[in-house]
């Protein structure tokens, strides 16, 4: 009797393990841009060295995932979940020494909805006589703004930095560029810009921190725009000027390397004779200035009839030489040496 009594008491405890821990208390979602962070409390208890353990899941599928676990903090970073759209449920429980306590489930949370929307960073430009805003979409965790929601409109309001009780507003403007006019001239207005997404989703987002800026009157030139126009100018020239220098340079190297190293190469006989004509410029000037032929032109005359006698003599037994001397066979010479007696006058051409 008493042994069943034992089994019964160890069933007991054993089915009851759970409800020994308490619950972690004040389970909540809280999202910013696309994250997700779930924060709880601890349990009224005496009970130290608590440890927590949170999960997830998406609806469409029974598997948790675990992200922190055995942590002491009251709070779980859930980083970067797999989509943006869809519903998730978390859930966290404790832990001590074996023991747990029961999981604590959150409701099916919606990124879309529940996240809040932080600021938009604006700038402002003033163009004749109007204030153009320039809005940019915050950054968020998961995707973009463009892509988490099919329609993105901004709601804008403005007023003059005198008067903060007159403010204008611009209302489910889709443009991220909005001129602001008409507005008085030589005025400062300040301007603040926030996200806001329609149904079905209907999420109103933060926002912006007040941008102030002087208005200009119209038609004319901000000291912005005037330095934004003389640097182009300046630009421009510098590089009107520095562009064909860059390409002069290339060009000035390679005709340079060109004329130091040539790559024609001089024939070897053409090569020794400038060496030559170096060694011996006096004699190289002789040889490339023309030849001129010099010769004696000599006339023999026989003193009865010298004319008679020179020119019987055939063509045959004259002998011609280079050196424009004509001069008659040696054995008709003799013969007419015997018979007379001729001097050989003879001049110098």
């Amino acid at each position: 009797m008493m042994a069943f009594h034992l089994l019964i008491t160890l069933g007991f405890r054993f089915i009851s393990a759970e409800s020994l821990l308490p619950q972690p208390q004040n389970v909540e979602v809280v999202s910013y841009n696309m994250d997700a962070i779930v924060k709880w409390d601890a349990p009224l208890t005496s009970l130290k060295n608590l440890t927590y353990t949170a999960e997830y899941r998406m609806p469409s599928t029974a598997f948790f995932h675990t992200v922190c676990k055995a942590i002491k903090e009251h709070r779980c970073d859930f980083g970067d979940l797999p989509s943006c759209h869809g519903n998730y449920q978390f859930r966290v429980r404790i832990e001590l020494e074996g023991n747990t306590s029961s999981w604590v489930k959150t409701p099916n949370f919606s990124l879309k909805k529940g996240t809040v929307i932080g600021p938009p960073n604006v700038t402002l430009v003033t163009k004749g006589g109007a204030v153009e805003v320039n809005i940019q979409n915050p950054v968020l965790k998961i995707s973009s703004l463009k892509e988490a929601y099919s329609k993105v409109e901004y709601n804008i309001r403005y007023w003059k930095k005198t008067d903060k009780k007159d403010v204008f507003e611009r209302e489910m403007v889709t443009e991220q560029r909005v001129k602001l006019k008409p507005l008085e001239p030589n005025t400062r207005y300040c301007v603040q810009v926030q996200v806001y997404i329609p149904m079905p989703h209907n999420n109103t987002g933060q926002y912006s921190k007040a941008v102030c800026v002087m208005s200009t009157p119209n038609n004319t030139t901000t000291d912005r725009e005037r330095r934004l126009s003389e640097g182009l100018v300046v630009s421009l020239v510098t590089v009107a000027v520095a562009f064909p220098l860059l390409l002069l340079v290339p060009w000035i190297i390679y005709k340079g390397k060109r004329f130091l190293h040539p790559k024609v190469k001089l024939p070897e006989h053409l090569k020794q004779h400038l060496i030559d004509s170096h060694q011996y410029p006096y004699l190289a000037s002789q040889i490339t200035s023309p030849l001129q032929e010099k010769y004696d032109h000599i006339s023999a005359l026989c003193e009865e009839n010298p004319y008679n006698v020179l020119t019987d003599i055939p063509e045959d037994n004259l002998y011609h030489v280079d050196s424009g001397v004509s001069v008659e066979m040696p054995e008709y010479y003799n013969a007419v040496a015997e018979n007379a007696n001729f001097d050989m006058p003879y001049k110098n051409i």
